[in-house]
């Protein structure tokens, strides 16, 4: 008896859990557009340089939502939804939006003249909900009027922080930031700069140059920089842990191979498309999945 009464309970308590994860997730928490969150990262989901406005963003445990309207962004709790917090960004747009994968800690983008003194200004930010008076608004103190950062790359274990800026059309600076507010730009060899990603455990960064179809690391520690594609015409697609993924591009800027890799080791080719996809579409899902495919044949 004493077993079954426990069977009983145990049911019950998955029971109950079950119904309170169902309602976070199809009543308070319910999407308020057609956005899903995948394996990649939420603002690049969306494409490449498009603002987060009108849109609604969830914390990696859904304890926190995030919507973002013109110049206020409002962050809703589960079960407080009727209080909710309104971050003054004082008159400023948000050019950019992420939380973080592992904690709920929000870093986000803003962009424009200040309400009170007119001033233009570039900002990154972060923004912890459950420790609200400790903002941090860091200015990029030499964007230019009119610039905006539009993709951020974030080391999860060191605190660093890389900042894509756009300056002009195809053209962008670089920015890093770390845990000691040491804001600075950081001198790449592209102008014309696509996909940017960065180690979670080190100060080790990654980009492409679209006009030479390179793909690089950058040492932010030893400020030491390498080309680390092969020979030819690639794109940096992201970074997954150590591994490193890149595509292949054509003449018509399509992708026809995707190829795994990491430093000092090189990379080998996962994936041929028969027919050249479009590079938007190529996903670090759809590489872990070619990756499982790549690895079964060689072991037959």
């Amino acid at each position: 008896m004493k077993i079954r009464k426990f069977i009983a309970v145990f049911l019950a308590g998955i029971a109950v859990q079950a119904a309170i994860y169902l309602y976070l997730d199809q009543v308070l928490f319910a999407p308020t557009s057609d956005f899903q969150i995948g394996g990649t990262n939420q603002q690049e989901a969306m494409g490449e340089g498009t603002e987060p406005n009108g849109r609604s963003f969830y914390s990696y445990d859904k304890r926190f939502m995030a919507t973002i309207v013109d110049d206020r962004v409002t962050i809703y709790e589960a079960g407080k939804k009727s209080d909710p917090q309104r971050i003054n960004l004082h008159g400023r747009k948000v050019s950019f939006f992420e939380w973080l994968p592992d904690r709920n800690l929000a870093i986000f983008a803003t962009y424009g003249r200040d309400r009170k003194n007119g001033k233009y200004g570039v900002y990154i930010a972060q923004y912890n909900p459950i420790y609200p008076d400790r903002e941090l608004d860091t200015p990029i103190e030499d964007a230019p009027v009119d610039s905006k950062i539009t993709d951020v790359a974030y080391s999860t274990a060191t605190n660093v922080v890389y900042m894509k800026l756009q300056v002009g059309e195809n053209k962008y600076r670089i920015y890093r930031t770390d845990a000691n507010y040491d804001t600075r730009r950081i001198h790449v060899q592209a102008e014309n700069i696509g996909r940017i990603a960065v180690f979670y455990d080190s100060d080790t960064f990654f980009y492409d140059n679209l006009r030479t179809g390179v793909v690089y690391m950058f040492d932010g520690a030893t400020s030491s920089w390498r080309e680390i594609s092969p020979s030819g015409n690639f794109r940096l697609i992201g970074i997954d842990g150590q591994e490193i993924y890149i595509a292949e591009m054509n003449h018509d800027d399509k992708v026809v191979a995707a190829y795994r890799g990491r430093l000092r080791v090189g990379f080998k080719k996962i994936a041929t498309y028969k027919t050249p996809e479009e590079f938007n579409k190529i996903t670090l899902n759809s590489m872990h999945e070619a990756s499982e495919k790549s690895d079964k044949m060689e072991k037959k």
